[in-house]
């Protein structure tokens, strides 16, 4: 693209006019509409595991499990929800007020560090989950074929979980090094 064609482009875009009031309320952490989507999934996600670690125990027969294969559960569970914490945390403070180029870098560096939790609270998640509710099963063949159907279930959501996330990485990696080569 020429630099006529992008200075054009600029020029042709109309921004949304906003007061000063609505930008500095931007700023606050409850007026964020980012911030507000994540602390409403955040609280959706809480509540529907409290409410499945309330109920597992006499449901799911959590009580005649082990104490361990319990304890196995509840930190599975609480690993999405330190996902989700750290998805606001991550959001909140995208950068500390340096300049552009170093907080690109952050960002970046940043953004692997949450791929990195997505792919492990996923992986922490699916296999407390397996481990508590495949406990002290009697398998028979038809029970271990659909268990391996839900590992390559698991296996091809793992692979596609890491392939969504190199891209979005790989992407921002080259829009990085985009704007820095054109300086």
């Amino acid at each position: 693209m020429e630099i006529d064609d992008l200075k054009s482009d600029w020029n042709a875009v109309k921004p949304i006019l906003k007061t000063d009031e609505e930008m500095l309320s931007l700023l606050q952490e409850n007026k964020h509409p980012v911030l507000k989507s994540i602390r409403k999934q955040i609280v959706i996600e809480v509540t529907a595991w409290f409410l499945f670690l309330v109920a597992y125990y006499s449901m799911f027969d959590g009580a005649r499990k082990p104490l361990w294969i319990n304890l196995i559960l509840v930190i599975s569970l609480i690993l999405p929800i330190g996902h989700g914490l750290y998805g606001y945390y991550y959001n909140k403070y995208l950068t500390d007020g340096s300049d552009i180029k170093t907080a690109l870098k952050q960002l970046y560096n940043r953004l692997k560090n949450y791929a990195l939790i997505a792919i492990i609270a996923r992986v922490g998640f699916v296999s407390g989950l397996l481990l508590f509710f495949s406990y002290n099963i009697h398998f028979t063949t038809t029970k271990y074929f659909l268990l391996a159907f839900i590992l390559v279930i698991f296996v091809i959501q793992l692979f596609v979980l890491y392939q969504i996330w190199l891209k979005r990485l790989s992407t921002l990696k080259s829009v990085i090094l985009t704007f820095f080569d054109t300086q």
